[in-house]
């Protein structure tokens, strides 16, 4: 998924979630030239690993 779709599931917005991917090396993303994808499996998993319940 999109930068852009990957922070409307967060809540949060794309600037976010980009400041996130830089400084979280945890976060998956997958990096082609200048674009940034986020597979929708690995999202799910992080969010589950990182969520505070």
């Amino acid at each position: 998924m999109t930068v852009p779709q990957a922070a409307e599931v967060l809540g949060i917005s794309a600037v976010s979630l980009y400041k996130l991917i830089q400084n979280d090396k945890s976060f998956p993303v997958i990096s082609i030239g200048r674009r940034k994808t986020i597979p929708k499996e690995q999202l799910k998993v992080w969010i589950n690993s990182n969520c505070k319940r």
